[in-house]
């Protein structure tokens, strides 16, 4: 079973947007079984599923050791499932403050798990205690990233962070993809980015990119994925391209 972490630890890139219709895509469209973990005390990829009440189990009981993810998982579908996070979870780094083993809770937790082809984690926009733990749990990295050259240059302290784990808890944690998101070919300055990121990601890069789309913006706030919101829209044909490449080179 691969466990993908999606991360950036800069915010707005469209990583949540990421997760979401990649596991809708994996799920109906690779018929591939998928958990979906939100460890965001923001909460967006469980709202992005129309989730707007806390759930009784949430991310934060599993990560408090007071509940199992098999009791907090929703059922979106039978082949789609969501670990919800909720805002207790902005706590967890204090509460878990000088506790021997912190970077392993999540791991530990799923290795009760079983009965996917593939867990995807949404990491909250930081490198702390949550971010740790996704990476320590993981199989692989996909980093999601802006074209635009200030996003390219906040992501030295992401591989630090993810070398300090290969390092440390994780040693065949591997960065396997790269995804430009919010492209748009028109404007000189993403075209440069998106070079910059095929010199520097030659072999990790995906060969679609994700363009801007108020679809996407208007997809969330319905509480749907993109395929169910607008399926004939140029987005969803971008991210069908990139689950499919996602369970070509990972998952397989």
């Amino acid at each position: 079973m691969k466990i993908i972490t999606f991360a950036n630890h800069k915010g707005g890139v469209g990583k949540t947007t990421t997760v979401a219709n990649i596991g809708y895509a994996l799920a109906h469209h690779q018929k591939k079984r998928i958990l979906m973990i939100d460890m965001d005390p923001q909460t967006n990829l469980t709202s992005h599923f129309g989730i707007y009440e806390r759930p009784q189990d949430t991310m934060y009981e599993v990560l408090k050791g007071n509940s199992t993810i098999s009791n907090a998982i929703v059922e979106l579908s039978p082949s789609l499932h969501l670990l919800p996070s909720s805002l207790d979870v902005t706590n967890i780094e204090a509460e878990l403050q000088g506790i021997t083993g912190r970077e392993f809770i999540l791991r530990e937790a799923l290795d009760k798990v079983q009965g996917y082809e593939a867990i995807l984690i949404d990491t909250p926009p930081s490198l702390g205690v949550l971010t740790v733990n996704a990476f320590t749990a993981s199989t692989d990295v996909c980093i999601v990233v802006q074209t635009e050259f200030f996003a390219l240059q906040g992501l030295a302290k992401l591989y630090e962070i993810i070398g300090i784990v290969q390092k440390r808890t994780n040693p065949k944690l591997a960065i396997s993809g790269v995804i430009a998101t919010m492209f748009d070919r028109r404007k000189g300055m993403h075209c440069e980015a998106l070079q910059a990121l095929e010199a520097r990601f030659a072999n990790e890069l995906f060969d679609v990119q994700v363009t801007e789309a108020i679809a996407l913006v208007e997809a969330a706030s319905a509480g749907k994925s993109i395929f169910e919101y607008k399926p004939s829209s140029k987005v969803a044909e971008q991210y069908d391209e990139i689950a499919k490449a996602i369970a070509i080179k990972i998952l397989n």
